[in-house]
This record gives C-alpha cells, structure tokens and sequence, in this order.
C-alpha cells in the first residue's frame, strides 16, 4: 500500500427520487447508496444485479466475424486439417488456451496449443513460430488473447498457405491483420453490447457458438466446467466484472465451490488453500501461481496442469507451480528495491510525473509485477524496462489520469513493436533509441499531468458510524460479489472512531491491529496491512476508510474493518 497521503472522495448522496425506486429496500440507507454509486436505480435493474442477470443479449453471434470463424474451423475438422491454438503465457491466455482445446476436443478436432515463451518469443504471434508451423503441416491458426497487432505476423501465414482466426480483446484500431477473422468486441464495426469480456472469456464464446452450431460428437466437457477457467482468467486479467463477465465469474466461483477441476483443486491444495474461493483467492493465491511458471519458467507447465486428467501428473505440477511462485516472490522483493533506488523519488524535489526505468539486472519476465508496484506506491505512470542484446523489453502501468497507450502512440516509431490498454501496455525498442523515448515521453507525461493532484484517490461510497456496522449489512454486502475491477468493494468512512487499543503487528510492525468501540460497547476488529506507520499519528479518536469482510480463523467467522487509510479525528 502506498505511503503517499491519499485524497478521500465522498460520493454523492443517492437522490431522493432513486430511493423512491429502491423502495424494496427503503429501510436500508447504505444498501440503497450503495446501487446508486454503481448506476443501479431501479428495483428492476437491482434485483438482476443481486441474482447475476444478464441485461442484454449474450449470442455469440453477434460478435462479429463469429460465423465466418466458426464455419472455417468446422471445414478443418471435417477435412483434418491441423489446427493450432496460438496463446499468451498469462493467466488469460492459459485458460483461454485450455477453454478452446477442449473445445475443439469436442468434435474431435486435430489440434495442437502452441504458447510462446516469455523470454525467448516473448507476447504475440510470431513469424518465425509460423515457419515451424508450415513445416507441421498446419492449416488455420486461431489466436486466444492476442493476434490483433500481427498485421505482418498474419500476411507471412495467409502466404504460407495458413488460415489466420483471431480473438482478442486487446485494443485495435482500424488498420487491422488481414486476417481470415478477427473475433474482438472492440472492433469499431462489432455490435456485441459487452466490449469487457477478456481473451478467456472469448474463447468461451467461440466454443459457445461451436455448440449452438453443431451437436458435440464427445459430451465429457460441460459449458459449465469451462466456467471455471474463465473466472480464472477473468479476474487474474482484471477483466470488468460488471455485465456478462460478473455473471460468468460468479457462475465460474460457484462451480469451483462446488467441485473444481484437477488442476485448480490441486493448485488450491499445494496453496494450503481453506475454505471457499473467491476473487480474492483468484488474485492472490491461485492467479500468481498460474502466472508464475511463465514469468519463472516454462509457461506450458501452467497450460498442462489446467487440461491435467491425471492426480499424480497435477499434485506434481502443483508442486512446480508453488516453487516458481516462490522464486518469483525473493526475486520481486529485490528488484522492486532496485527499481525504488533508480526511480529517485524525493518528495522533497520536484516530483517525475513519470517513471521511466531500465536495468539489464532486471528479471524480463518480473517487469511488469515491479511496475505496477511503483506505479501503486508512486502513484505515477511506470515503465520498467529489461535490457538484453542491444533491445529494451518493457511493461508499463498507469494512472486513470494518463492514457498510456495512447501516449505510447505518440512515441510508436521509436518500437519495434507494442500493444496494451489504457492503464497497461508492453513494448519493445532499440537500446539506442531509449533515451530519445524518454526525453519524449517525460514530455508527452508533463503536457498531461502538470497541474494535476497526483496522489491516489480512495472512492468512498458513504458515510456511517459503529452502529451501522451490523450482522445485517455484512450479509447484505454479498449482493456485490463477486468484487472485482469495475465492481469494486463497498468503502466506509467512519469519522470519530473511538480507540480502544492499537499495536501494530506482523514480523516487521508494517500492519496496524485496532479495537474499536461501535458506539454500544461491541467491540468491532480492525486490521490496515501496511499501515503500521501510522500508529504514532493516533489519539483515542480517529477517522478511518475500511471495508467491512468477514474474516475466518480456526473455522470461526467474525466482522473485520479492513482499513484502507486512517488518520486523527478531524484533521
């Protein structure tokens, strides 16, 4: 967590007139505010919200270029022809990878998955893998999670006698690969209404218009079990989880709850993993694991271990998994240092408005984990860089005030390539042209942010006090699951917290640990993970910014403040 001071945004109070049309809940303030931050204002549009209803139409085949795609992969299978499935080497494209295999696995498709190493192909599709391709004989390629930047990749393959099918969900402008389809909601000509769903979530989609097409020759893959991977890829990608992505998460979460697959059970196991899962299981314990074997290693142990059918075969690549994982994590801490140490922030000096960093010390495959540490910590755009033989492999992560790939636009002729989204993108230049890229890209950032309050901002949804903090409103805040991007964990200020002890704990006091008085003599808990600084700052009274979980210990659940900041009552 950041130890810049950070701004608390109030929303706006919920009108009067949508309390009205909330009236089911008349009695609940909170809850009613709570759809109001999340443009719910309506009985109707809640109550679909709370029973993960999708609003709008979800055929497939409104995804543009869907029918030609899938009646190009049905020739292959009807006339054997080799298909490859071509990925990414992050968790979104392994599951979408896997979604797709046993897709195709279906009608018996002749099918290999191909997913580039991060460290020797790095992201996207290559003309060189494609000669390999030739060589095996293959006749379509179709890409999960990328593809939509290969415009010479995909002209090399349409000469090789290779058909080309993309889907992606990465940003693409309208000079496009002249591919023989390109499945992406984000195509200017696509009307699909959900332009959020990510590479595994398309994949689904592409299976899912394979089914409504033709009747499966094998019925041993469920729709369903592919849920599973597609909330994997989802949340660990950041995916928006409002709309069609939330209700294929939850349904996703619930199928896991109820029994996961080999792969994710043994995952979960070798984690030491209790208890339901959630997103924040996803993104903290089974995502970083999945991740780990192609920022660390081989990518294809995570794409094995996901269509593993074998326990051995899955508790072993579990096994691997945890040790990458570890690895990743005492490599991440010392580069995260480094990068700190290069950076040169002093807030005592005219602060960067961005933070432009290359090391050939760098681990390529920890870039981009490093980067949106800083960029969290600084609250600054951030680019980290790996030099290697003469090139700059880069990931950058952003701030909601810059666009970064539209700012990395302005610079395109200094990369050999490049692609991503307004909060993340990766890119690949010259060494020699580094330091003309940060002479104007300093610029392009100063243009932009100058003028700016650049600190990180906590969106609070409402104000209450002690005795709001029920049993009732925390069974209430289940509506919201799954929490995730776009759909965010309900926040609460509490000013004039009463203090009845503070410590701070964890092995290096970084953690702050208070009991709180909730105005009636209950003791309420309260944990802020990094927080632990501030303990000095602190009276007997405090404001605070938390949100309100359930926490479980030795099998027993209480109410726990999850605090986000704090500081003196009144300041």
């Amino acid at each position: 967590m950041s130890n810049l001071d950070r701004k608390w945004i109030l929303h706006d109070e919920c009108p009067e007139g949508v309390r009205n049309k909330l009236g089911r809940w008349r009695d609940e303030t909170v809850l009613q505010q709570l759809f109001w931050n999340r443009n719910i204002n309506n009985e109707a549009d809640a109550m679909k919200f709370v029973l993960h209803q999708i609003s709008h139409d979800t055929d497939p085949y409104l995804l543009i270029d869907m029918t030609k795609a899938v009646e190009r992969i049905f020739d292959a299978i009807d006339n054997k022809e080799l298909i490859v499935i071509y990925g990414d080497y992050d968790v979104d494209g392994v599951t979408a990878t896997t979604v797709l295999k046993e897709g195709l696995d279906m009608y018996g498709a002749d099918s290999l998955m191909f997913i580039p190493d991060r460290n020797r192909e790095g992201y996207g599709i290559h003309s060189h893998v494609i000669k390999q391709f030739v060589e095996q004989g293959v006749k379509l390629i179709v890409s999960v999670d990328c593809g939509v930047t290969a415009i010479d990749e995909v002209d090399f393959a349409n000469k090789s006698g290779i058909d080309t099918i993309i889907t992606d969900h990465h940003q693409i402008s309208d000079d496009m690969p002249q591919a023989y389809a390109i499945i992406n909601p984000n195509r200017s000509d696509c009307n699909y209404p959900d332009k959020n769903l990510v590479g595994v979530g398309l994949a689904y989609k592409l299976v899912e218009a394979l089914v409504i097409k033709r009747t499966p020759y094998k019925n041993n893959v469920e729709l369903d079990d592919l849920l599973q991977l597609v909330a994997l890829g989802t949340v660990a990608d950041l995916g928006v989880l409002r709309g069609e992505n939330r209700v294929m998460v939850n349904n996703g979460l619930k199928n896991i709850n109820k029994k996961p697959r080999l792969g994710i059970k043994t995952l979960l196991e070798s984690a030491y993993k209790k208890g339901d899962v959630s997103t924040d299981t996803i993104g903290f314990q089974l995502g970083p694991r999945i991740n780990a074997a192609g920022r660390m290693g081989d990518p294809s142990v995570a794409l094995n271990l996901m269509i593993s059918d074998n326990e051995s075969e899955a508790v072993t690549i579990s096994q691997v998994l945890e040790k990458y994982n570890r690895d990743r994590q005492k490599i991440t801490r010392e580069m995260t240092k480094q990068a700190v140490d290069l950076c040169k922030f002093d807030t005592g000096k005219q602060e960067p408005y961005v933070l432009l960093i290359e090391s050939p010390g760098f681990h390529k495959g920890l870039v981009g984990l490093i980067a949106s540490r800083l960029c969290e910590y600084y609250y600054r755009p951030t680019i980290i860089g790996h030099r290697v033989d003469g090139f700059i492999t880069a990931s950058a992560r952003s701030i909601k005030e810059f666009n970064i790939i539209e700012s990395l636009e302005q610079c395109s002729h200094l990369f050999e390539r490049y692609g991503g989204h307004p909060l993340a993108a990766g890119l690949t230049m010259s060494e020699s042209k580094w330091a003309s890229f940060v002479s104007l890209f300093e610029e392009i950032a100063k243009k932009q942010l100058e003028g700016l309050d650049l600190r990180p901002v906590l969106h609070i949804d409402c104000e209450v006090n002690g005795l709001d903090l029920t049993s009732r409103l925390t069974k209430q805040l289940e509506f919201f699951e799954p929490i995730g991007n776009g759909n965010n964990r309900p926040l609460f200020v509490w000013y004039g917290a009463n203090v009845v002890t503070k410590k701070q704990v964890g092995q290096d006091k970084s953690h702050i640990k208070l009991m709180l008085d909730d105005g009636a003599g209950v003791i309420l808990d309260a944990i802020g993970f990094g927080l632990g600084y501030k303990i000095d700052d602190l009276g007997s009274t405090i404001d605070l910014v938390f949100s309100l979980e359930i926490n479980e210990w030795n099998g027993k659940k209480s109410r726990q403040l999850n605090l986000q900041d704090l500081r003196p009552h009144g300041v």
